[in-house]
Order: structure tokens, then C-alpha cells, then sequence
């Protein structure tokens, strides 16, 4: 009887001390504020011509960006909120209060050309509502990028990281002709950027070159061709391997790229296939005579073609004028005016690198990754759909993040494109 009434009490007591708890906790619940969305106006412009370094930059009030997709990721949580801009070119998002990356995403016409808008702010606190007349306004509010022409020429696939054990020569890049008009790949440059391994530590470059008027190049190859030798159909591949052969023969777990298009050859006998037409080494930081190997932890590239009345060779790299030094040091790389490029695709050393960004956001605004070395993989563009013919229409908004999907293994036109009519090997 008497354990019975200790048993009462100790229950009772307990109920209490949890009734107690709950008044408690309901009390806290009472107490904590409750998180309020807050309006953001965000203004996207576009700056078109020579930007000047530092200063402020005037927009083009001609150039309309309406239609532009503007991303808000909060840098704490992750959670993302999403707006379009409106025809004065303002987009208006509801977010919570915090510190947030901003991604702007999209195309627009102008003069009869299509471009793409890309740009990103990695960092912008706001905790406050801003009106549309503080986005016209202030400029924390604004993002001015450079528009970049939609070019019908794009980079379809890179093979860069190699196959263990350290096998790395059977890097492979592919291009394709992503629009419905042909394409003469004549004088089409293939270059490489620098630095060659994703850095937060990024060039500095002389002020006379201003800002986002160039990319800069540690090689540059270029395509044979007078005018309208080499014409590469709607959904035609062209490929080009750093040494195309069967390359199980060297390591059974590689693959064989020796029907590529080109090679890059740099000039070591025992690297050379005979029956593959080489590119023309037109610049170069420094000559590796083994192979041209680019970084298995990712590399930038780019793909280019001057416009018509502008011959770009190897003479017009020993100007001057179409190289640049980094501000106190010496070495030279090739000028690559923004206006010239088709495409380009920052490869970096893991999804969580883009502080390391090499390319301008108006030529990548993001990045893609295989996330390793040696294991054998591939980045490649996503399929959009089918032409009629079966061959892939790719997708392409100048944002590798989102254009871009991972392969286990590497393959020679995956999607059933078709092989130019002059390539060597048919």
C-alpha cells in the first residue's frame, strides 16, 4: 500500500512537471518572432562596347532585358527564391531577410541578334524591403552584365580527367553544330584559359584592358580553312583528341578515340597518328613536346571565330597589342576579345569551387565538374530534344551548372549526331 502511494505521487508529479514543460515550450513558441518575407526589387541592365576598369558603368538604356530569370540562394540555408524581370527590367521576389548569391539567367534580341544575359553576385545581404525605385537607383540593387551573342557553335563534351592509373592521353573535347544554319568551322579557335587550375587567387590584369572586355589564353588552336572549306551541318560533330588512337592497347580501361576529327599534336614523334589532320598551334604560354595535357582537376575553355576582315594566326599573336601580361609578371597569353566567343565552359575542381571561376559570368555563369581525378569520366550537354533527322538539339543558356550532366565513361558522339561530309575517316 505504502509503495502504491509513492508510485501515486511519483506520477503525479511527473505529469505535472511535463504539464509544466509543455506551458513552458507553448510559452517560447509565443515568444519567438516570426520570420517575415520582405519584398526585393532587383534591376538586371546590360552594358554593351568597352567597359572601362573601376568606375561605374553605364548601361545601354536600348538594350532590354526583360524576360531574364533572377535566382536568390540563401548562402546560410540554401533555400532559393525565384523572379523574372518585368519590361522595365525589375524583377520583384519575395525572400526572407539573410545573405544571398544572385544568379541572373536568360536571353534577349537586340538589333536583330539573340544573346544571353548571365551574371552572378556571389554575396548581398538584405534585410529590408527595396522598392523598384531603389533598384533604378542604387546600385547594390543592380547587376549590369555584358551581353554575349548566342553563338550556333558549342562545346558538346569534354573527356579531361583521364582513367586510373594516371592515364591522361586520351583526353577528347567535342563541338557541335547546335542551330539550324550550317557552319564553316574555318579559323575557328579552340583555347584554353588561364590560370589552367581553378584558383580564388585570380589574375590581375592591367587597367588599359578594362573589365570583362577580354578573356585571356595559355593555347590557341586553330581550325584549317580559307572560308567555306570545312562546313559543319545542323546537328554535326566535329572531334578533336590530344592523341587519337584505341587506347585500351595502352590501358584496358580507357577507350578508343582514334576516329577523332583532329589531333593536337605538339610535335613528339611518338604521340603523332598519320591519318589524323592536326590543329594549327597559333599561340602558346609555354611548349610541352610531350602532349598537350590540360588540368585532370578541370580546365576553362573556349571556342572563337574573329569576325569576317580579321585574320587571327600566328602572326597576329606576335602583336602586341593581342597579348597580355598579369599586372608584375612576365608571361604572356593570348587576348581573346568577349565579342568573338561561341562558347565557353569553366570545368572545376568540384561543384562547391565557384568562388574559383575563371570564365566571366556573361560567358559561363556557372560551372560543371566531374568532382575527381582519374576515375574516367565525362561532362557532356543535356539533350533538349530531336531534329527530325534524330540528331540532338543541346541545351544551351551559357550556364554549364544547368547545360551540363556527368557520364560514367566517355563516348564519340553519344546523342547520335551526325559526321561531317569532309572528315578523314569515312
Amino acid at each position: 500500500m505504502i509503495m502504491k502511494k509513492i508510485y501515486t505521487i511519483l506520477l503525479a508529479a511527473t505529469f505535472a512537471f511535463l504539464f509544466s514543460s509543455c506551458i513552458d515550450m507553448m510559452d517560447d513558441v509565443k515568444d519567438t518572432k516570426k520570420i517575415e518575407p520582405i519584398s526585393v526589387s532587383y534591376k538586371v541592365c546590360a552594358a554593351t562596347g568597352f567597359i572601362p576598369k573601376g568606375g561605374t558603368v553605364t548601361p545601354d538604356p536600348n538594350f532590354s532585358t526583360a524576360g531574364v530569370d533572377v535566382v536568390f540562394t540563401n548562402v546560410k540555408t540554401g533555400q532559393v527564391f525565384r523572379g523574372v524581370t518585368g519590361a522595365n527590367s525589375i524583377a520583384i521576389v519575395d525572400i526572407e531577410p539573410g545573405v544571398y548569391s544572385i544568379s541572373v539567367t536568360g536571353r534577349a534580341t537586340h538589333d536583330g541578334y539573340q544573346y544571353f544575359i548571365n551574371g552572378n553576385v556571389p554575396s548581398i545581404s538584405i534585410f529590408e524591403d527595396v522598392t523598384p525605385e531603389q533598384a533604378n537607383t542604387d546600385e547594390k540593387y543592380r547587376l549590369v552584365v555584358r551581353p554575349a551573342k548566342v553563338g550556333s557553335f558549342c562545346i558538346s563534351e569534354i573527356y579531361y580527367c583521364g582513367i586510373a592509373s594516371y592515364y591522361f592521353r586520351d583526353q577528347t573535347y567535342q563541338f557541335t553544330n547546335n542551330s539550324d544554319e550550317v557552319f564553316y568551322l574555318d579559323g575557328t579557335c579552340f583555347a584554353q584559359l588561364h590560370p589552367n587550375i581553378a584558383t580564388a587567387n585570380l589574375p590581375t590584369w592591367p587597367d588599359e584592358d578594362g573589365d570583362g572586355n577580354f578573356v585571356y589564353s595559355v593555347m590557341v588552336w586553330q581550325f584549317p580553312g580559307t572560308g567555306h572549306d570545312y562546313p559543319v551541318m545542323p546537328g554535326e560533330s566535329v572531334v578533336v583528341a590530344q592523341e587519337p588512337r584505341d587506347h585500351t592497347t595502352n590501358n584496358p580501361n580507357s577507350y578508343d578515340n582514334s576516329m577523332a576529327d583532329f589531333q593536337t599534336w605538339t610535335g613528339n614523334a611518338s604521340r603523332y597518328n598519320p591519318d589524323v589532320p592536326n590543329l594549327t598551334s597559333i599561340f602558346y604560354t609555354s611548349w610541352n613536346s610531350m602532349q598537350w595535357l590540360t588540368s585532370v582537376f578541370g580546365a576553362a575553355f573556349c571556342v572563337f571565330k574573329a569576325p569576317e576582315g580579321t585574320t587571327v594566326d600566328e602572326d597576329y599573336y606576335k602583336d602586341a597589342t593581342h597579348y597580355q601580361s598579369e599586372v608584375g609578371k612576365t608571361s604572356k597569353y593570348a587576348k581573346i576579345p568577349a565579342d568573338w566567343i561561341l562558347d565557353g565552359v569553366e570545368l572545376l575542381t568540384n561543384m562547391n569551387a565557384m568562388n574559383m571561376k575563371r570564365i566571366p559570368g556573361f560567358v559561363d555563369a556557372g560551372g560543371t565538374s566531374v568532382e575527381a581525378t582519374y576515375c574516367g569520366k565525362t561532362v557532356s550537354r543535356k539533350v533538349v530534344e530531336k531534329r527530325a533527322d534524330g540528331t540532338p538539339k543541346y541545351q544551351d543558356t551559357n550556364n554549364s551548372t544547368e547545360d551540363f550532366q556527368v557520364n560514367d565513361k566517355p563516348a564519340i558522339r553519344r546523342n547520335g549526331e551526325k559526321v561531317p561530309s569532309w572528315t578523314w575517316y569515312k
